[in-house]
């Protein structure tokens, strides 16, 4: 079973990414600083079959559609899941072209 982990922000993951909970005591990562801006991003498409939301199918029908998600590999084998992450950081480079195109 995976250990527990903090509920946060999506805003605040850049600075997730750098630091590392054992024992109940939060660490800076080991090597330099990670900027996830700066990771490949990568795309996987999960499906979810008959999701809740829908309500009860019929007998014998199975009905899926597609979740997909985001991910940014980075280097040391760092993979982080940046999918609420991503539209985030988008609106934020708008907001700087727009600010620095006045």
């Amino acid at each position: 079973m995976a250990p527990l982990t903090r509920v946060f922000h999506a805003e605040t993951l850049p600075d997730h990414v750098n630091t590392v909970h054992r024992n109940f005591q939060e660490k800076r990562r080991k090597g330099g600083p990670v900027d996830l801006k700066e990771c490949p991003l990568f795309e996987m498409t999960q499906y979810s079959c008959n999701p809740p939301q829908d309500g009860i199918p019929e007998k014998g029908v199975v009905i899926c559609k597609p979740v997909v998600r985001l991910f940014r590999r980075c280097a040391g084998g760092l993979t982080v899941e940046t999918t609420s992450w991503e539209p985030l950081r988008q609106a934020e480079e708008q907001k700087q072209n727009q600010a620095s195109t006045q």
